[in-house]
């Protein structure tokens, strides 16, 4: 646990000094000084409740080959989670990208009982990106569960591995 707060910790230091603003789709370019990049989403507060939030943080080991660190959050009412993994993109052809990964998610909210989730959820994530515009991506990927956990991602209860299809807009 100590381990997760510590990682938590770390990864909010950085999203903070690199000067990252709320309720704005936001991105640090690589440049020919850092081949580090900062991209996340933060959407405005609906209640004092409600919160959703993004971040990837990658980083370009060769030409064409990535690896991120991921993050979600999200909290409404009955329900507080927040996932971190890790991801490798591979540039495929001039606009499409094997995407590949795992990550964990925790249940904060635990069913009520004040203390985060012992035993997170851990999927395998396997798919493609496209590059549709200059700022807009598309993503099909299949995420597949590799331990049993005692919750589902919200709105998926009894589903074990799927697909997911999403885009992303960069302005």
């Amino acid at each position: 646990m100590l381990k997760l707060i510590s990682l938590f910790a770390m990864v909010v230091l950085l999203i903070f000094s690199s000067e990252v603003r709320a309720q704005n789709q936001y991105g640090t370019p690589k440049t020919s000084e850092s081949p580090i990049y900062i991209e996340g989403f933060n959407y405005p507060n609906f209640d004092d409740l409600s919160h959703y939030a993004w971040f990837h943080i990658g980083y370009e080991v060769i030409n064409g080959t990535e690896v991120q660190l991921i993050g979600e959050h999200y909290r409404r009412y009955g329900a507080d989670r927040i996932s971190l993994g890790a991801r490798l993109r591979q540039k495929l052809a001039n606009k499409l990208y094997f995407v590949g990964g795992y990550q964990k998610e925790w249940n904060l909210y635990n069913e009520g009982r004040g203390f985060p989730n012992p035993v997170p959820r851990q999927e395998i994530i396997l798919g493609i990106e496209h590059q549709v515009r200059q700022n807009m991506l598309m993503e099909v990927k299949m995420v597949h569960p590799i331990y049993e956990s005692d919750f589902y991602s919200i709105g998926l209860e009894g589903v074990k591995t799927r697909v997911e299809m999403g885009t992303r807009i960069k302005f």
